[in-house]
């Protein structure tokens, strides 16, 4: 594992609020960085934001809101004086069968897990190439790969992957900048994953699960995948992890979680 410093280095964390978010941010604050928590609930990054002391600021937002963003990062910049990684790791899932998905909870993906990508690293580009270069890492999932992971998950899925190759993209077209960026996909973790399924369709995606076998690969503790991610922010200028995969690995009996 590596320990660099982040003394006087200053981040962004998108869906830091709770789960990897909020472990990434502490990890990076323990290291000597100082971070901006950005998340949707005003009360709940207030309060993730202030369990982390000074070198933290919360702020309020939408990531699927351009202009929200692109004020977020403004005020980042205008508090801590620079800007040099940002870790897009906010999301939103539905667990739910193609046919019962409403609009809500289609546009409510999208918005999360592809459009917040977009706005961070569009929002990040002239901050860090202001300060001679820096790290985006956007966080997707292993889902986009691994549908045995969990069944019903169609959008997510899809706005993960469609995550995955916008990262691609922007690798190329900044890298000339000495801004390196890595697609991070974890697998399962411990985390509120589902918590917005209905009871009906997340009743079915577990039945379906269930059916699947009897095993699973098991979960990561948030602060396992945090470790990664801050991994990807530790490399020497001109090296990235262009895209990594972080899955549990040890075959666990399934058990149902509703």
């Amino acid at each position: 594992m590596m320990t660099a410093s982040f003394n006087d280095r200053v981040f962004i964390v998108t869906g830091a609020s709770r789960g990897i978010g909020l472990a990434t941010a502490k990890l990076l604050v323990e290291r000597g960085g100082r971070v901006a928590l950005l998340a949707r609930g005003a009360d709940d990054v207030a309060a993730a934001a202030s369990s982390l002391g000074d070198a933290a600021l919360g702020i309020a937002v939408d990531v699927g809101d351009r202009a929200g963003m692109l004020a977020a990062f403004d005020k980042t910049v205008a508090t801590f004086g620079r800007l040099d990684g940002v870790v897009n790791n906010a999301g939103a899932t539905m667990v739910c069968r193609i046919e019962n998905l409403t609009e809500d909870a289609v546009m409510l993906q999208v918005k999360a897990n592809f459009l917040g990508v977009v706005y961070g690293s569009q929002a990040a580009i002239p901050y860090l190439r202001r300060n001679g270069g820096g790290r985006i890492v956007n966080v997707t999932s292993a889902t986009a790969r691994h549908p045995e992971e969990f069944p019903y998950l169609s959008i997510y899925a899809a706005t993960k992957m469609a995550a995955e190759r916008f990262t691609f993209e922007l690798r190329d077209e900044v890298k000339a900048d000495n801004i390196g960026v890595t697609c991070f996909s974890p697998g399962t973790a411990e985390t509120t994953f589902g918590a917005a399924a209905s009871v009906v369709e997340a009743a079915a995606g577990f039945k379906r699960w269930l059916d699947m076998g009897p095993n699973s690969d098991g979960m990561m503790a948030v602060g396992t995948v945090a470790q990664a991610i801050v991994n990807c922010l530790s490399l020497p200028d001109g090296t990235a992890f262009d895209f990594v995969e972080l899955r549990p690995n040890r075959p666990t009996p399934k058990v149902l979680r509703i």
